[in-house]
């Protein structure tokens, strides 16, 4: 096997260029790969510690670019071996490859060397891990679109008093002058996109080609993460995809690809929508936000994908970022309170102080009343619900609380700013 059948050109020379003549698999001895090992669980430690501040005075503070070139390297080692063939253990060691740079892009971003990353996956599906080819047209989708059992705009949750907005989508400048301080709802504002026509991302089939075989995507584990059963994991993406587009079944657990990075991990799913417009347009923070800053990245824009089966839920929540959420496939109800009401929220503790114990989506209002007093006397009057149906985009300003819960199997898109 030879670079060649891996990588273009253009990749090939900058792998040159990174790692000289060192890239001569018949020479490597097992020390080398006790190396990179050792090289890549003190890169992804030193990453882990820093997302989750617990960095101790001893830890190293590791560029990712290093970590990043260490699994371009590792993974390129083994699949180039001269032992390498193309049994059934070499196709499980192709995709522990394909993982292993996965990982890379779910911890670290991909940052610089984000396009090599995706060049060295490809090449690997490409010479490797080939998808056999099903027109989108003839597979099953996602799910089966159903006629809504309510009118989205009369829906309220049962511990809300009103229904959120709905308006005509506004101008940028009617949108910063009137609208940016309140939540609303645009019925059908992506209705053109070509994930709701003609690469849709109902479609099973299309969002396995989109990936190909041997990704990875971070999973949670469990229904709520407030409880102390829920975990994450990664997991491979089409058995993510089998798993959730089965029916429900409660002897198995819930999975969630929840506030992920997928459009950047998965480029093609980039180009099937488009950005609102209103994501540039510069609001000025709310009067009971003035912390507010947006996200502290290049573009001042995260953009994050969440799918999951039906019945999966976000308990009631605030960030600090304007959002523009929406809808692609599937109905979700969203629940909605203003920041006035925060004291009255039952905030968790303070690894999760920005979530409430409430289950707004309790059907015991009696009960909720008993044990949240507060929240029922003064949250409920005030709170807000809307059944989201697809196409649809719901503009949150930052601090507002909020919850959903899919009434389907559901995937969603947010643009935080």
């Amino acid at each position: 096997m030879y670079l060649a059948d891996v990588l273009d050109n253009k990749s090939q020379a900058l792998i040159a260029e990174l790692a000289g003549d060192q890239l001569n698999v018949s020479n490597q001895s097992s020390r080398t790969y006790e190396a990179l090992e050792y090289l890549m669980s003190v890169s992804e430690r030193s990453i882990l510690n820093r997302s989750s501040r617990t960095a101790g005075p001893m830890d190293l503070h590791v560029p990712h670019e290093l970590f990043q070139l260490a699994s371009i390297y590792m993974s390129l080692l083994e699949i180039l071996s001269p032992s390498t063939g193309n049994g059934a253990n070499n196709e499980i060691l192709f995709k522990n490859a394909v993982a292993r740079l996965d990982r890379a892009i779910i911890l670290t971003g991909g940052d610089r060397f984000a396009d090599l990353l995706e060049d060295v996956i490809k090449g690997i599906q490409d010479s490797y891990l080939p998808l056999e080819s099903v027109p989108v047209s003839s597979t099953m989708a996602l799910m089966q679109r159903s006629e809504p059992s309510m009118s989205p705009s009369s829906v309220t949750s049962v511990l809300a008093s009103n229904p959120v907005p709905s308006i005509p989508a506004p101008s940028l400048s009617s949108f910063q002058r009137e609208h940016s301080r309140h939540p609303f709802v645009i019925k059908s504002y992506a209705y053109d996109w070509p994930a709701l026509n003609d690469h849709p991302w109902s479609s099973l089939e299309y969002l396995r080609q989109v990936g190909g075989r041997g990704r990875v995507v971070p999973v949670e584990v469990g229904s709520d993460y407030r409880t102390s059963g829920w975990t994450q994991e990664l997991m491979d993406w089409e058995e993510f995809l089998t798993s959730v587009s089965k029916p429900a079944d409660a002897s198995r657990p819930k999975l969630y690809l929840a506030q992920h990075s997928l459009l950047r991990q998965f480029p093609a799913l980039r180009s099937d929508m488009e950005i609102p417009l209103y994501v540039y347009s510069a609001p000025e923070p709310p009067d009971d936000w003035g912390s507010y800053k947006p996200p502290m990245n290049d573009e001042k824009l995260v953009i994050n994908a969440w799918l999951g089966p039906q019945y999966t839920m976000s308990p009631a929540h605030f960030d600090p970022y304007f959002n523009c959420f929406v809808q692609v496939v599937g109905r979700k109800t969203v629940w909605i309170a203003p920041p006035s009401v925060s004291d009255s929220m039952y905030a968790s503790g303070e690894n999760i102080g920005n979530t409430s114990q409430v289950d707004v989506f309790a059907e015991d209002t009696a009960r909720v009343a008993q044990q949240w007093p507060e929240f029922a006397k003064r949250v409920i009057p005030q709170a807000m619900s809307f059944l989201l149906e697809p196409g649809d985009m719901l503009f949150l300003p930052p601090g507002w609380w909020h919850a959903m819960r899919s009434e389907e199997l559901s995937f969603s898109v947010s643009f935080w700013f």
